[in-house]
């Protein structure tokens, strides 16, 4: 076997294409043969280190892989975690409170200087009332008013005289908005207070009364 054919044959030898007698053949060539069978060496050199480097890359695709599953897993529990945590917070809203019913309400409207407030307070024992207020333009125009268990989650005396919600004027025809602003007042600026089953209108310049 001649070198021309030998080095022809080398590829196909080292991936063990060629037939049992071939091998033979270039067996014996490389035994007489140091440059073939140095040169069969360096082409298995070659190969391992393009395997090396193959792998190698699908290595880094699989970890690459991994690392966006990884990611997706945790925006995964992210996500659901979020919206466990917004279902278990509108459960126990839906659950522990209510729209409190007018008859089991004490108002109280109370004034020192130019401060108004309005003091809601359960009559049953072991509840309280929250008035959540609704704004517009920087002042509140709709009181709902609801009612919870005394669950212990708030400091009692939080709530034991009730729970307020106060309005400053400047004088009977002007209230100082929450930023820092005024408004002129009219008889159709009204605060509307929301039970279970019923509603109360109060003018807002009927809250005040001039300071002597």
């Amino acid at each position: 076997m001649n070198h021309s054919v030998f080095k022809d044959l080398v590829p196909s030898y080292i991936e063990h294409l060629t037939s049992k007698e071939t091998n033979q053949q270039m067996e014996q060539h490389m035994k007489q043969c140091e440059d073939c069978r140095q040169y069969v060496k360096d082409m298995q050199e070659d190969l391992l280190v393009e395997q090396t480097i193959d792998q190698n890359g699908e290595k880094k695709k699989i970890d690459y892989f991994k690392k966006v599953r990884s990611k997706n897993r945790k925006k995964i529990v992210l996500i659901v975690g979020s919206l466990l945590a917004i279902f278990i917070g509108c459960f126990y809203f839906l659950t522990s409170m209510w729209i409190a019913d007018e008859k089991n309400v004490q108002t109280t409207i109370q004034q020192q200087g130019t401060t108004v407030t309005l003091t809601f307070q359960s009559k049953s024992n072991n509840r309280y009332l929250l008035p959540m207020e609704q704004r517009e333009q920087f002042y509140t125009h709709e009181i709902i008013v609801y009612e919870k268990w005394n669950d212990f989650s708030e400091p009692a005396a939080l709530f034991k005289d009730g729970s307020k919600v106060t309005f400053t004027f400047l004088d009977e025809n002007r209230l100082l908005l929450g930023n820092g602003e005024e408004k002129k007042l009219t008889d159709e600026d009204k605060i509307t207070i929301r039970y279970k089953n019923s509603t109360e209108e109060i003018v807002l310049k009927d809250l005040y009364k001039p300071v002597n």
